[in-house]
């Protein structure tokens, strides 16, 4: 008599993996319609490209200066938690700028302070979403690198959809009036992580201890510490192209919101395409090669942005350039969550998040001067080619024996 052997369920299928990707998606469209409309009403309202630059600074620069405290809170409050208590706070924030606009309350100091909560709360949500993922399926490297893909895909389809209809709605309506529906976004990613169950915390050293260690860690890790100084290089350069998408609609396009929009759907489109092939192949295709190949292939790409051109090529350019982003962030993120001791990956996970987006806030604060002073053609040469001086830096890292 044969009996059949069950095959055991990949942790991809599972219910709490579909809802922690679902909550993601759900929460990113409306993130990504107000990536489009808080920008747009702030440019179009003062015209000032540095005005704009400055509110994504001041959203951004919380992040890396909370990181460490971040870290903790994770630490002792679990990733689920901390989640839904972020969607909680990131609803009623959105919700504000409306209402205080309709009420003639919002002054920019106002609208300052707003953004600036959005960053404290984003400096310890972005590393719990990471942990509650990989809390969900597992430590196993191909897994986790095909699972962070596939969040991606969700976040980069979050950014096809969410610019597409924001620009549609600003159009006829308002820009502001856009932030209602992010607001509902978050509540409903909140509604869909309360139930998942928790998950008893790893055993901790005293937490300076840990902090510090995580820091160490990443320093001597000749990996981790060569994928983040390209991922930083990343982290400065790409914030200055999304930056000059709303310029280049408003420079070149005729101030026309709809083209904003589809730009930045080109953006988000090219990326989940790119997050499909990666998890398709991140468990054949180890994942620091997989990093130089989507750094290469996104430096390419850049070169053909400075062109004055049709905006649908224009499109095609930025989708294509953004298909190869994500074989670069899905490898480092795995790497990062599971080369670390469990003990400190709390700790290592907001250190590297804090390398990211240490960069982000000089970003869009310099870009934004610098687009009121050259040509959006010149800065992005610069651009790309500090991105080629990127994906070098990772070619060299695959080429290194002994590397994965």
């Amino acid at each position: 008599m044969t009996t059949a052997t069950a095959v055991p369920r990949s942790p991809l299928r599972s219910g709490q993996f579909r809802r922690v990707v679902a909550a993601e998606f759900i929460s990113s469209v409306g993130t990504q319609m107000t990536t489009l409309a808080l920008p747009w009403f702030v440019l179009t309202t003062s015209g000032s490209p540095a005005r704009m630059g400055l509110v994504f600074l001041i959203q951004i620069l919380p992040v890396p200066l909370l990181s460490m405290p971040a870290g903790l809170l994770v630490a002792r409050w679990g990733a689920r938690r901390v989640t839904v208590v972020g969607d909680v706070c990131n609803a009623a924030l959105s919700a504000a700028v409306p209402a205080l606009y309709l009420a003639d309350m919002l002054p920019f100091w106002a609208l300052a302070v707003i953004v600036a909560l959005f960053g404290c709360v984003a400096s310890a949500y972005l590393s719990a979403q990471r942990m509650l993922l990989t809390e969900t399926i597992g430590s196993d490297e191909g897994l986790v690198t095909a699972g962070n893909a596939l969040f991606e895909t969700a976040t980069s389809t979050a950014r096809l959809v969410g610019p597409a209809i924001a620009g549609f709605l600003i159009a006829r309506f308002d820009a502001l009036d856009v932030l209602w529906l992010d607001a509902v976004s978050f509540a409903v990613s909140a509604a869909l992580l309360t139930g998942l169950p928790r998950r008893a915390p790893a055993p901790q050293a005293p937490p300076a201890h840990n902090m510090a260690e995580g820091v160490r860690y990443l320093v001597r890790d000749p990996v981790l510490r060569t994928m983040s100084l390209a991922v930083l290089g990343y982290g400065t350069l790409m914030p200055v192209v999304m930056l000059a998408l709303p310029v280049l609609a408003r420079t070149r396009y005729d101030a026309d919101p709809h083209v904003a929009g589809w730009l930045l759907a080109a953006w988000g489109g090219g990326t989940a395409l790119g997050t499909v092939a990666v998890a398709r192949i991140a468990r054949r295709v180890p994942p620091v090669r997989l990093a130089a190949a989507g750094g290469l292939g996104a430096a390419l790409l850049l070169w053909f942005l400075p062109w004055d051109q049709p905006v649908t090529t224009l499109a095609l350019t930025v989708a294509a350039g953004c298909m190869f982003l994500p074989g670069v962030t899905a490898p480092a993120v795995a790497l990062m969550t599971l080369r670390p001791p469990e003990h400190l990956r709390p700790h290592v996970v907001p250190v590297f998040g804090a390398v990211v987006f240490v960069a982000s806030p000089v970003a869009y604060g310099v870009a934004g001067l610098l687009f009121e002073q050259l040509a959006v053609g010149t800065v992005l040469t610069a651009v790309a080619v500090l991105a080629s001086l990127c994906a070098l830096l990772l070619l060299g890292l695959a080429r290194r024996p002994g590397t994965r």
